[in-house]
């Protein structure tokens, strides 16, 4: 008889709340500086300095690696490979350029069949590209099989915060939550460490990994999924209705917004456990 994956889940969520609510308050939180900020308008830039700029980015400030694979499947979202040469086919009457800019600034616009529409704007919280570096990342992912033909002009004026801080960028919610008290909970009552793994905390493959989930999406998303993850899509490569919908009524108020806090502090420098 097969055991229901309900089953399943809370048996091992028994088994690591022992394990790991003993290290629960002993993992400390890291600060990390953010990554600095691109200036390519009003300079002479090569296609060659424009490329690198925009690998850069994809690699680090971008965070596109996390989710996105280049010649392999990602484990959020779909494969770049080749990307530039499909972006001239993904929407009719629409070049290349202006697809990917729109699929950077404007993502729900476009969706690949299969994926749900969690993907970030570039151009807001918590990543926050500015003009040139979306020109830059633009330029490096029509490289990707397809011919580099994006200007500065192509993006729009309003995409992301002026460069050289000119204008401040929109603040980013701040939450008035305990992430030690958190991280506590991460691991104890709520179970999370049951199905996600966070860093070096945990090692179920039953959930996404949430080691680096605060540099992808923003507090609101991760606030949502907490209490109705049906309402905010299904990650790719996991089965929908898994993540139950039960935290409005088994969290307080304060514990609930403590343990999203915690998991703020996931970008991926996050602490080790001490053993």
């Amino acid at each position: 008889m097969q055991v229901p994956v309900t089953l399943k889940v809370s048996a091992f969520a028994l088994l690591v709340m022992g394990v790991y609510t003993y290290y629960a308050n002993s993992i400390p939180q890291l600060q990390s500086k953010p990554p600095e900020e691109l200036s390519l308008e009003g300079g002479k830039v090569t296609p060659e300095q424009l490329l690198k700029a925009g690998e850069g980015i994809y690699k680090e400030k971008g965070t596109c690696g996390i989710c996105h694979g280049i010649g392999q499947k990602g484990t959020r979202a779909p494969d770049l490979a080749g990307v530039g040469g499909r972006a001239a086919k993904g929407k009719p009457g629409m070049s290349a350029t202006a697809y990917l800019v729109e699929s950077l600034v404007d993502p729900a616009a476009h969706l690949v069949k299969g994926y749900p529409p969690i993907m970030p704007k570039a151009d807001k919280p918590p990543i926050s590209l500015n003009r040139s570096e979306i020109w830059a990342l633009v330029a490096f992912l029509e490289s990707l099989g397809g011919v580099v033909t994006v200007k500065l002009d192509d993006i729009p004026k309003t995409a992301g915060a002026p460069a050289g801080g000119a204008a401040a960028p929109a603040a980013e919610l701040k939450l008035p939550g305990d992430p030690k008290a958190g991280q506590a909970l991460f691991m104890g009552k709520a179970a999370c460490i049951a199905c996600h793994k966070a860093g070096s905390i945990g090692v179920s493959p039953l959930g996404p990994d949430l080691s680096k989930i605060a540099k992808i999406q923003p507090p609101e998303y991760i606030m949502a999924k907490i209490l109705d993850p049906a309402s905010m899509g299904t990650v790719a490569g996991f089965p929908p209705g898994l993540m139950p919908q039960i935290f409005g009524q088994t969290l307080t108020a304060k514990e609930y917004v403590d343990v999203v806090s915690f998991i703020l502090t996931l970008k991926g420098e996050g602490a080790a456990a001490k053993k």
